[in-house]
Parts: structure tokens; C-alpha cells; sequence
């Protein structure tokens, strides 16, 4: 198949629009293989807690048993991305305001 770019405008108006369903799931990872090992991953759930056990995280990662290595899927990587966020702003002793604002945008 062409690339869209390539397509003559008879074309793209001979294409039909495709309704698709994404589960709000799909993009979370249960199970996988270390790509350095073939090892199969365990998952596992770390416990992160900051301002004094006022807010705690809980990361699902897949880790290799052989070598050690440790995955996130995506939503874990943004949540644990998030985590990391308000730690920094907590030790740096930042204002709600301001960080409130550095997350929005």
C-alpha cells in the first residue's frame, strides 16, 4: 500500500473512514520477555510513599529474574514519572502554586 502522502486525491476520496475501539486497558503490559535475556518477566508492585505516607504510588513493573532489569508500561511509566515530579518538588521545598503550575503544563 502507498504511502497517504502519495495517494492522487481520486484515491484518498475512494478511502473509507474506520470507526475503531481502543480498551481503555490496551496499552497496560501483563506479561513479556527480557529482550536481553528470553527470561520471562515477573511482575511486581513497588510501594512509593512521599510526604510522610500522605500520598503512596503504587508502580506495577515486570522484572527479569536473570538479569535484573526492570519495565514499565506506559501508564506506569507516567504515573512513576508523576511520582518523581512531586518528590523533587517536595525536597526543593517548592509552593503548591508553583508546582501545581509546573504540572499543568
Amino acid at each position: 500500500m502507498k504511502n497517504y502522502e502519495d495517494l492522487s486525491e481520486e484515491e484518498l476520496n475512494e478511502l473509507k473512514e474506520a470507526d475503531i475501539e481502543i480498551d481503555e486497558n490496551a496499552s497496560e503490559v501483563n506479561e513479556s520477555v527480557c529482550k536481553d535475556c528470553n527470561e520471562n518477566l515477573v511482575k511486581i508492585i513497588e510501594n512509593k510513599n512521599i510526604l510522610d505516607g500522605a500520598i503512596t504510588f503504587h508502580i506495577i513493573k515486570l522484572k527479569c529474574p536473570r538479569c535484573g532489569k526492570t519495565y514499565l508500561d506506559l501508564n506506569q511509566a507516567e504515573k512513576y514519572d508523576f511520582l518523581l515530579t512531586l518528590e523533587k518538588a517536595t525536597n526543593q521545598k517548592q509552593s503548591l502554586e508553583s508546582l501545581s503550575k509546573r504540572i499543568m503544563s
